[in-house]
């Protein structure tokens, strides 16, 4: 037996399934993929639930960029038909029917996958999406399907339903073969106020949601990036964290409006040459309308942004600024600062 494989067998010897699950998840976090991978086999061996142990595998391969294989983890998770309440593809063509897109995740979910519509409609015979009521406006004007309705509103006639997030794996995406023609979101023009030729407009976006605090910084952070010339910044941040503009309010105009739809946020950032921005809807509405966009992300980062890039093949005017280490925003931040002294408009370098 080789020395590895004993060594391996040796120090799983005597652990339950859960706590090689939890060792499994403690690796990932680590961004150690090939050793959370390993490790996810190993609890399924023993026992763990095996759509968990395949969940965490499939997260593996995505940040890889090996969709192929995680594809094949979600094919395993069908076929052993356990319910998932966000699965409804019946695994047949959507050639010919009446599609039902349903968007039952986040925004920037829906905002991500609803690129796949014209691929939809290429090959079914009509197509509705039920969006959040946040996004009926916008994915209306945007003329993405047939018709739009939200949660509550009456169906139309269908024969085939899913989910949103299905549809990566509905086409079989891989790395290569993203739809990435933009924008796809498209919203109509503003006027913005007047200013010096030479200021250049950049939007700012410092917190995530409460779904994982790690994607969020203070905004004190940034605040370097403010004394920089030949810039005007705008705040698109909701929630209790746009108080932390107090400070800079004069070096900082605020474009949140409680209330106010993601049609119009759409319409305001369509004004920025720029959006610096964390791991955030705002980051895939950027990204779908074609602005020029920079994502900042935590060390364990989200499969989507995979690992190393400083691109994204999801979005071509994206560049992506990653933490070294694990709650590390001041060395994000002083890249960005650098980059944004070299940043021209047309460009996301």
């Amino acid at each position: 037996m080789p020395d590895a494989e004993a060594e391996e067998i040796a120090a799983v010897c005597g652990r339950t399934s859960k706590q090689l699950f939890d060792e499994a998840l403690k690796r990932l976090s680590a961004m150690k993929i090939s050793e959370a991978c390993r490790a996810f086999q190993l609890a399924e061996q023993a026992g763990y639930d095996p759509d968990a142990c395949a969940g965490g595998r499939w997260r593996c391969h995505a940040l890889t960029g090996d969709f192929e294989a995680a594809w094949r983890e979600s094919d395993a998770i069908a076929q052993r038909g356990k319910p998932d309440p966000h699965r409804f593809w019946d695994g047949q063509p959507l050639d010919g029917r009446h599609v039902l897109v349903r968007c039952l995740h986040g925004l920037g979910d829906t905002l991500q996958y609803v690129r796949y519509a014209p691929l939809i409609r290429d090959k079914a015979a009509s197509l509705t999406i039920e969006a959040q009521p946040l996004l009926k406006s916008l994915l209306q004007e945007s003329g993405v399907a047939d018709s739009v309705i939200t949660w509550g509103d009456r169906e139309p006639y269908w024969d085939q339903q899913v989910e949103i997030v299905e549809l990566p794996r509905i086409f079989r995406t891989t790395v290569d073969s993203i739809p990435c023609s933009i924008p796809y979101i498209r919203v109509p023009s503003v006027t913005c106020g007047p200013m010096t030729p030479r200021q250049l407009r950049v939007g700012l976006v410092w917190a995530s949601g409460a779904f994982n605090p790690l994607r969020s910084l203070p905004l004190a952070v940034l605040a370097d990036l403010f004394e920089l010339p030949g810039f005007s910044f705008f705040s698109f941040q909701a929630g209790a964290e746009g108080a932390q503009l107090a400070p800079w309010a004069h070096q900082v105009e605020s474009l949140y409006q409680e209330g106010q739809s993601v049609l119009q946020t759409a319409m305001s950032l369509k004004t920025m040459d720029l959006l610096i921005t964390v791991d955030t809807m705002m980051a895939h509405l950027a990204g779908a309308m074609g602005v020029n966009v920079w994502t900042l992300l935590p060390f364990a980062c989200d499969w989507r942004w995979m690992m190393h890039r400083e691109d994204s093949p999801w979005y071509p005017t994206m560049r992506l600024f990653r933490q070294p280490r694990g709650g590390d925003w001041l060395s994000v931040a002083r890249h960005v600062e650098i980059a944004l002294q070299d940043y021209s408009p047309g460009s996301t370098k």
